[in-house]
């Protein structure tokens, strides 16, 4: 993920950024439009218009976060990318909605599912569990991610855009007879960034909010950098081994 790698030329004729604000221009510190009021209002500082453009973002963030207890949580990365210059970024709100996320999918394909699976149907008198017992079905499984409809307007599915890597493990389990009991930890991490594929995309390039966190972020003046997420959950998992 990189920040700072283009010129002014590029991210206008490659990309068709020439402009990105309402309110100001990029490139120019101007006023955004040409009009005889506005001509003679002298440019503004850079810092005066990552200002604005920063602003601006928050704000418009709120077409794609309006609903539910996280919408405010894309703000807060857009604070972090102005203040903290890369480094990673953790939120328990992320934590709660990871975990939210993972039990809410009771499909045949949940990673949940199928590690209650093992835990349900392995010979434990036979053999010894290892990763390899887990390996054939969380192959065949999905990966927690926020791709469902109320991820797009409740601020999830644009604060992680997706989930990069995603580590599984079992972090302890007891057995009362043939009962069990077993934590399982999930730790994920995301990217917060845009890539030359994100913006070459309609949906993307056609969309202001999209459109100045790209200037932001690439633009060799500005060079906002991209930051890591990092995200988990614990859950409990009970059930009972019928293997006898």
């Amino acid at each position: 993920m990189q920040c700072g790698d283009m010129n002014e030329r590029t991210l206008k004729q490659r990309y068709h950024l020439e402009q990105v604000s309402t309110h100001i221009n990029w490139s120019t510190y101007k006023a955004a439009y040409d009009h005889p009021l506005t001509r003679n209002i002298p440019a503004a500082s850079k810092e005066k218009v990552v200002s604005m453009l920063f602003d601006e973002l928050r704000s418009s963030s709120r077409y794609f976060s309006f609903i539910g207890a996280y919408q405010g949580m894309i703000a807060k990365l857009f604070n972090h990318m102005q203040y903290n210059n890369g480094a990673a970024y953790y939120d328990v709100q992320m934590d709660q909605a990871y975990k939210k996320l993972i039990l809410s999918d009771k499909s045949e394909n949940s990673t949940l599912v199928r590690i209650k699976n093992v835990l349900d149907t392995f010979d434990f008198d036979s053999y010894e569990l290892n990763k390899e017992a887990f390996s054939l079905q969380l192959s065949q499984s999905r990966l927690p991610k926020y791709i469902r409809w109320k991820d797009s307007v409740n601020g999830l599915g644009v604060t992680v855009h997706d989930i990069n890597s995603t580590e599984i493990s079992i972090e302890s389990l007891v057995f009362q007879g043939n009962r069990y009991t077993a934590v399982v930890n999930y730790k994920a991490q995301d990217h917060f960034g845009l890539d030359k594929d994100d913006i070459g995309k309609l949906k993307f390039n056609s969309i202001s909010f999209f459109r100045i966190w790209f200037v932001l972020q690439r633009y060799e003046k500005f060079a906002y950098k991209p930051f890591f997420t990092n995200f988990g959950a614990k859950i409990t998992l009970t059930g009972e081994n019928n293997v006898s």
